[in-house]
């Protein structure tokens, strides 16, 4: 893990933003944030052009706000409808973040609610800390008028909460490679892993005991013999736990087999923090 340049851990906080001001800012008018990831719809997004504009000023108060505050902002463009692009990006974020030592906190709470779903299965796959930030009122009713100010919710006391960490299980890191592998060449079209490609894939990826390759043979009993025991190893070591997992689909048409990745197994892509 290569720590930041200060030689100290930041703290950086992961915000996914629906119509909400106060859960977002008020949380880190208290406690110290170095910088903020802020996750919002895009502004070319194809959605009603009256709540796209809406959306758009609270990413752009919660922004200044947090500014005004010396706290540095990165705007992602996401689609905040979509479970697995949350997912990806939420994860992706957590890792690179990790990777340079920093310490990481996720808001879930100034979302809707199926991203925040997204979002807390994205921060405690990588164990992050997930918070939620209770509001003491709403804009509503009477309140309507306060929703420019604050959002949804009116958060005067700053209450936090973290949410009890839950640990889920999950493959291993070549099997969650793999699955990421099998999610990539589905998103581009591209055909089912047979055999010989997961033995290149594991073979690029330096996977014991995948070093050296049948091809590297010259008798063609020996290519045979190496295949078959790498064949074993895939399915006993690999295929049969993320097939009885359902993650993966595998067929087999003739003597070579097929594998394709399955809506769960791409629920662990997206959640690996492997897919850009």
């Amino acid at each position: 893990m290569t720590p930041p340049s200060s030689g100290l851990p930041e703290n950086v906080h992961i915000i996914p933003l629906g119509h909400e001001i106060d859960r977002a800012v008020k949380p880190l008018l208290k406690t110290k944030a170095d910088r903020v990831h802020l996750l919002a719809i895009p502004p070319d997004a194809e959605l009603d052009p009256v709540m796209k504009e809406k959306q758009m000023n609270y990413t752009q108060k919660v922004t200044a706000r947090l500014e005004e505050q010396k706290i540095p902002v990165q705007f992602h463009a996401v689609d905040l409808f979509d479970t697995l692009d949350v997912m990806k990006k939420v994860s992706r974020i957590i890792v690179q973040e990790k990777e340079k030592g920093n310490i990481v906190y996720v808001n879930m709470s100034a979302c809707g609610r199926k991203t925040a779903f997204a979002v807390t299965i994205a921060a405690m796959f990588h164990d992050t800390a997930v918070y939620y930030v209770s509001a003491d009122s709403y804009a509503t009713g009477v309140n309507s008028f306060k929703e420019a100010d604050h959002g949804m919710s009116i958060v005067e006391s700053g209450n936090i909460e973290l949410l009890q960490q839950f640990r889920i299980m999950k493959p291993d890191d070549t099997n969650i490679a793999l699955l990421a592998e099998l999610y990539r060449r589905k998103s581009n079209g591209k055909p089912d892993m047979k055999s010989d490609d997961i033995i290149d894939f594991f073979s690029r990826m330096n996977v014991h005991g995948f070093d050296v390759k049948p091809e590297g043979h010259e008798r063609k009993e020996e290519r045979l013999k190496l295949k078959r025991t790498l064949l074993n190893r895939i399915n006993r070591t690999h295929l049969e736990g993320l097939e009885k997992q359902k993650y993966i689909e595998k067929k087999k048409v003739g003597k070579e087999f097929f594998v394709t990745i399955t809506e769960a197994g791409s629920h662990i892509a997206c959640v690996s923090g492997l897919i850009d």
